[in-house]
Order: C-alpha cells, then sequence, then structure tokens
C-alpha cells in the first residue's frame, strides 16, 4: 500500500490529542498511527519530533522526565488542551473539505451508495 500524505496541521493535532490521553513518546505515536491507516500513514520521526519541539516552546506540551524510558515522553499542557479544542471546534470545516473531495470521487465511480453514505455524513457535520 502506498503511503500518502495528510493534511497539513493534522499531525499536530493527533499529537495533542495523544498526550491528552497518556504520556506520549514519538515512537509509540509512529506505530499507532500506521497501525491506525493500516500502513498507508506513518509520520517520520523528524516530524514528529520537529512537532513535539515546537509545541513544548509553545507551552502546549511539557517533557516528562523517565529514567527507565529510552524515548522521552510528553503530556499536554492546559494551555495544550485550549489550543486542542480550538483546533477541534475548527477541523469541522476541514473535514468537509475531504467529505467533498470523497463525494467527487465517488461521482467518478458511479458508486450511488458510496454517494449517499457521504451526503448524509456532510449533512450531520453541519448539524
Amino acid at each position: 500500500m502506498a503511503i500518502i500524505n495528510v493534511p497539513s496541521g493534522l499531525l499536530k493535532t493527533i499529537i495533542l490529542k495523544e498526550a491528552s490521553r497518556a504520556p506520549l513518546s514519538a515512537i509509540k505515536l509512529i506505530d499507532k498511527m500506521a497501525e491506525r491507516t493500516g500502513g498507508i500513514w506513518k509520520p517520520s520521526p523528524g516530524s514528529i519530533y520537529y512537532l513535539t519541539n515546537e509545541l513544548e516552546t509553545k507551552g502546549l506540551l511539557k517533557k516528562l522526565k523517565v529514567e527507565e524510558e529510552k524515548y522521552p515522553k510528553y503530556i499536554i499542557t492546559q494551555k495544550g488542551k485550549e489550543e486542542l479544542e480550538n483546533i477541534i471546534t475548527s477541523s469541522k470545516k476541514d473535514i468537509l473539505k475531504i467529505l467533498t473531495i470523497l463525494k467527487l470521487y465517488a461521482e467518478t465511480i458511479e458508486d450511488q451508495h458510496l454517494i449517499q453514505n457521504l451526503e448524509i455524513v456532510c449533512k450531520s457535520i453541519l448539524i
């Protein structure tokens, strides 16, 4: 399966979301994303480390000092939680754009069932 590019900003959002659930290490996140996408997306260590450093500098993440761990772990800060909430709120617009593109694909292959399902999902986001 081919590797894909994901929308700009998605990795930042995923890092903040995962760090809000439990302490996060880059290597675990890479493995988790590869698993969740069936291997079509596996973020690079460089992109993860760049973003975790940036988010830490902005006060959105805090690096944990764990003696027995090989890789650093991060947790979300209160400021990071507030930023994540703002991102989630604005993400609906991005999801609608992606669904619109998927609907074009479905129309191209003339899959009426898929077209109808995508229309239902789009309407549910607008509610």
